[in-house]
C-alpha cells in the first residue's frame, strides 16, 4: 500500500497488529499529542524508536476488521479525540 508518514516528529509508543485494527502504530508526539494509524499492512516502526516528519512508519492496508484498504488516522490531545483534518493544513510536507 501507499507508505504512511509520520505528520511531525515523535516516538513510537506502540507498533501491534490487534484483532480489530490490525497493524497500529501510536506516535506520540508530546505535550498530550498523539497520532494513532490503524489498517496498516504492516509496520516499518519499532516500539520506543523515535521518528522524524515525514519519516515512514507503515503501509495503508486491510488488516484487523476492515472491508478494504485504507487508512484510519486519529489524532487525540490528552486523550480527547480530534479531526485530524483540523491540524492536517498546518503540516507542511517538508
Amino acid at each position: 500500500g501507499t507508505p504512511v508518514r509520520a505528520p511531525q516528529a515523535g516516538i513510537i509508543r506502540m507498533a501491534k497488529n490487534l484483532y480489530f485494527t490490525g497493524w497500529t502504530i501510536i506516535l506520540d508526539h508530546g505535550h498530550g499529542l498523539s497520532s494513532t494509524f490503524l489498517h496498516l499492512s504492516g509496520t516499518k516502526a519499532k516500539v520506543g524508536q523515535r521518528v522524524q516528519k515525514n519519516q515512514i512508519i507503515g503501509n495503508v492496508g486491510s488488516t484487523g476488521r476492515s472491508t478494504g484498504p485504507h487508512l484510519d488516522w486519529r489524532i487525540n490531545l490528552l486523550k480527547k479525540r480530534l479531526d485530524p483534518h483540523l491540524i492536517a493544513g498546518t503540516m507542511s510536507r517538508k
